[in-house]
């Protein structure tokens, strides 16, 4: 449900922010996820567990849908596919790592610590983004690719 209700809602707000806004929710969506996450390993009720985790997972949905339509407005159509490809495989092999960094762990330390370090890592990554864009080191680069209006869909909908 989080990841559902997240990229709608990024769907929406994609449309009415500009690059700098985009930047700051980012910074927002890891901090909510790594937060989100550490409260969820250490609650102690099923159903706000479920919560915490949903509200992770909605983060994490703004914060893919807001970069994959930034990647789509700023790389070029002859270099998207290269893009796409190198951002994915290192996205999935970062998840590899940490589950195997996790996996190991797990022969030391419960599953409530591992989460909550797994959490604290993710927030960092708001850290590190609200830094770079704090002093300029994430300007927009010209905008190569094709802007959303720009996008034919053809064919019949699936119902």
């Amino acid at each position: 449900m989080g990841l559902l209700i997240g990229g709608a809602f990024a769907h929406w707000l994609g449309k009415r922010i500009s690059f700098q806004g985009y930047k700051r929710t980012i910074s927002i969506c890891y901090a909510i996820h790594g937060g989100s996450y550490v409260v969820f390993s250490q609650m102690p009720y099923f159903s706000l567990a479920v919560l915490f985790l949903a509200l992770s997972r909605a983060a994490i949905a703004v914060s893919s849908v807001l970069n994959i339509s930034q990647l789509l407005r700023h790389v070029s159509n002859e270099f998207r596919g290269r893009v796409f490809a190198t951002n994915e495989t290192l996205s999935w092999s970062t998840m590899m790592l940490s589950m195997m960094g996790a996996g190991i762990a797990s022969q030391s330390w419960s599953p409530r610590a591992i989460g909550a370090v797994s959490g604290l890592l993710s927030s960092s990554t708001a850290i590190f983004w609200f830094w770079a864009n704090w002093t300029g080191r994430l300007p927009e680069p010209a905008r190569a690719g094709i802007e959303p209006e720009e996008v034919e869909v053809h064919g019949d909908p699936v119902v």
